[in-house]
């Protein structure tokens, strides 16, 4: 791995503080690998959401797929934690459909990161994370 980061969609880069540390004394809690395969298929689940079906998003599996392998995942736990990812990620997003399609928006008209993280601040309430 690159300094604790995994590329995880075109030109974006996942870095966290929590998993970046864990990465570093070499062992990633079963929490942290849940967080991130949820944040590395967030895109399929997205797609799935606003179109019935996702047909980008094999570069992220894929990725994530390595990731899983190198953790020492079998094929097939490693598939179950696709599956449970996507699922994961799509109620989510579904729940807080609000946030999602406002965060789009302001996303699409160029809005900066401070003020889409305002957005979905305003969108969900800390009672509901």
């Amino acid at each position: 791995m690159n300094q604790g980061s995994l590329n995880v969609q075109a030109g974006a880069a996942f870095v966290d503080y929590e998993f970046l540390e864990e990465i570093n004394t070499g062992k990633l809690s079963a929490t942290m690998v849940n967080k991130f395969s949820c944040i590395a298929l967030a895109g399929v689940a997205a797609e799935y959401l606003l179109y019935g079906r996702a047909e980008g998003g094999l570069a992220d599996i894929n990725k994530l797929d390595g990731l899983l392998k190198g953790l020492g995942f079998t094929q097939k736990k490693a598939d179950s934690q696709v599956r449970w990812a996507v699922l994961n990620t799509v109620l989510i997003l579904r729940r807080h459909e609000k946030a999602r399609s406002q965060l789009a928006e302001a996303m699409s008209t160029g809005k900066s990161v401070g003020s889409c993280i305002q957005v979905i601040e305003e969108c969900i309430s800390t009672d509901d994370i």
